[in-house]
């Protein structure tokens, strides 16, 4: 560790507050070459924990105030725009203060990896469901079930381990999703009223509504939340064979964001729907267009209930009248997370995390505890 490092730890803003953090030995004596107290005590005189009111550099400098939270902790809060912060940081390399980025500062703060990489974490969540599902791992739920598997392998409780282990990775696919949206995938043939049926789902308009093949060009995307899990919703161009340039390019587009969606919705049009079933029909339209649905990650939707006398063969919507839109979204909530964890579970959150419960279950199944332990003793 060096004599004093620094970090930046709010994002800029032109009407926000920024904190520079300074930690180390030298932290306080390195603050105190720039503030200048209104009181006129140096920084290493004022009480730990008082919020101290001043100018930097000079009597005529820069607004802030600072707060020593201990010997070796140091606060600077100072305007949050994009010119204020930097300068702070600036005169503070110029003293030898190293400057950290704020996921090192906060990796430096945690004794333990798990809670500083939920720490990290939370930052990036979007929703108040998944952020207390990363509250509890960094309240050391995880730590906690990580540490049980390993106390099991060091008594030689193979199979416990195992279970431990696979009652972990169960939730993996969720918590790699806890930072990161599903991305759930609208699409179908031209005119069947995606665009329509898109707008309903995120309750105002979002995509453009006209009742012509090939409207949308592009890929159309915004963020929502369904039960509590983020999407991003995307809206793509009428699938079909054509000639026309643009157009083209539209369905190419789409063709690509069906291949890595979470979930594709393709959407029927109820006027179109007789006696065959709708997933089989959707089926045999995505087989003419030259690819495959996969069963597992589509919902067929019937829009368009509304213009026919709608016999339930499937999810039928009205995107005009909005009959069904509950139900599609309580089937997209239940296909994307069809076992949603307890209060308190232990959910891993992290590539790395789940590589590495991974190869420990997969040293387990091999009959080679000690590499287990060894792996994830290591994190």
């Amino acid at each position: 560790m060096t004599a004093a490092y620094a970090s930046l730890l709010t994002p800029g803003g032109r009407s926000a507050i920024a904190v520079v953090a300074v930690a180390g030995d030298r932290a306080v004596a390195t603050v105190d070459q720039y503030f200048r107290s209104a009181n006129g005590l140096p920084l290493k005189e004022q009480p730990v924990g008082r919020i101290v009111y001043g100018r930097w550099k000079r009597d005529q400098g820069e607004e802030l105030v600072v707060c020593r939270r201990t010997d070796k902790i140091v606060e600077i809060h100072c305007h949050g725009g994009y010119q204020s912060a930097p300068q702070v940081l600036i005169a503070l390399r110029e003293s030898d203060c190293t400057h950290v980025d704020w996921p090192e500062w906060i990796q430096q703060k945690f004794t333990c990896r798990l809670s500083a990489e939920a720490h990290i974490a939370l930052t990036k969540t979007t929703t108040l469901r998944t952020a207390k599902i990363l509250l509890d791992q960094f309240h050391g739920k995880l730590r906690q079930a990580w540490d049980e598997v390993i106390a099991e392998l060091s008594r030689n409780n193979l199979h416990l381990a195992m279970d431990g282990l696979r009652a972990m990775l169960q939730y993996a696919e969720l918590g790699l999703h806890l930072t990161r949206p599903w991305s759930v995938v609208i699409a179908g043939l031209p005119n069947v009223g995606k665009s329509s049926l898109i707008n309903a789902l995120a309750g105002f308009q979002r995509a453009i509504v006209f009742d012509q093949p090939g409207t949308t060009r592009d890929v159309v995307t915004f963020a929502t939340a369904v039960s509590g899990w983020p999407l991003e919703l995307s809206d793509t161009a009428g699938m079909r064979c054509t000639t026309e340039a643009i157009e083209s390019a539209g369905i190419e587009l789409a063709r690509d964001r069906l291949q890595v969606a979470d979930l594709v919705l393709w959407v029927l049009d109820a006027t179109e729907v007789a006696r065959q079933k709708p997933l089989t029909l959707a089926s045999e339209q995505a087989k003419q267009l030259g690819f495959e649905l996969e069963e597992a990650r589509t919902i067929t939707v019937v829009n368009k209930i509304d213009l026919v006398d709608w016999k339930k063969q499937g999810l039928g919507t009205s995107a005009t009248t909005g009959l069904g839109i509950e139900d599609l979204l309580q089937d997209i909530a239940t296909r994307i997370v069809p076992l949603p964890p307890p209060p308190g579970a232990a959910v891993p959150f992290s590539a790395d995390q789940v590589e590495t419960l991974q190869t420990a279950l997969a040293a387990c199944e091999n009959t080679n505890p000690d590499k287990a332990l060894q792996v994830l003793q290591k994190y």
